[in-house]
């Protein structure tokens, strides 16, 4: 089945799509941010899981101006790195980021069995990032650019990309008050 898709996608076209899906990802959120979190905020029983995400999601920026800022950041950053790899080199950074956005699509499944109920994200993440993510992990090692050493590589990188995606959730809340 994976072999049909080389009739459509390349490697470099699938880098380009990274900021394209990475936009209606977050348009989803977007828009229902204020809504999800209005309720989610009374709804009980809360388990600890969900205090504990609706009190992150406070402190990370809960409205919809605030998540923008923070999506625009991160747009910066995916769509710098994808000009990097499909120029030859970030590789790394790219796969880096790709192991986030696995990391995030999975987080938002399991934040919707936890809520029990819609979480913004969970469309796109089940049908959007999660096939798109297998799909280039697919292609980057179909290509060579990808295999376990890389791989385990690049998951410290992964985690200084939280931090660095994190300082626009802190411009989101610094620019939107």
């Amino acid at each position: 089945m994976l072999g049909v898709l080389h009739q459509f996608l390349d490697l470099k076209l699938l880098i380009w799509l990274f900021p394209i899906i990475f936009i209606f990802h977050d348009l989803e959120e977007i828009i229902t941010i204020e809504s999800s979190m209005a309720a989610h905020k009374d709804k009980s029983p809360k388990t600890n899981f969900v205090e504990l995400t609706l009190r992150m999601r406070g402190k990370l920026g809960s409205t919809a101006a605030e998540l923008a800022v923070s999506a625009a950041w991160i747009l910066l950053i995916i769509s710098f790195t994808a000009v990097m790899t499909t120029n030859g080199g970030g590789f790394l950074l790219f796969t880096a980021i790709l192991n986030l956005f696995v990391l995030q699509a999975f987080m938002h499944i399991v934040q919707t069995i936890m809520f029990r109920g819609y979480t913004p994200g969970i469309l796109t993440s089940l049908f959007l990032l999660i096939p798109y993510c297998f799909v280039t992990y697919y292609f980057l090692v179909e290509h060579g650019q990808m295999n376990w050493h890389f791989l385990f590589t690049s998951l410290p990188v992964s985690l200084i990309f939280i931090l660095v995606f994190l300082v626009g959730n802190l411009l989101g809340r610094y620019f939107i008050r």
